[in-house]
């Protein structure tokens, strides 16, 4: 059997990658949906709750629905979340 990595700076790098799709994209993107309750559940599953939070639909003021969403897409998070949802980050 041949080793994927030929030198330990390889096999470094191939660990560094792995580190950053499987635990910090997840987590950047739960960020930055606004679920702060279900990221740090994701410290505590240790990180397994990243994958499912990533895949859920955004807070409505958080910035992943300000910029990645449509107008449908956005209706329905203000739907899910209601007005106090939407309301909050702008009264402050």
């Amino acid at each position: 059997m041949e080793l994927l990595a030929v030198s330990t700076g390889v096999a470094v790098a191939y660990g560094i990658g792995l580190w950053i799709v499987l635990i910090v994209a997840p987590a950047a993107i739960v960020a930055l949906k606004g679920q702060w309750l279900l990221f740090a559940a994701g410290w505590l599953t240790l990180g397994m709750v990243w994958w499912i939070a990533a895949l859920r639909l955004a807070r409505p003021q958080s910035w992943w629905a300000r910029h990645r969403y449509g107008p449908d897409k956005l209706a329905r998070a203000q739907s899910r979340y209601g007005a106090t949802a939407s309301a909050t980050r702008g009264s402050a």
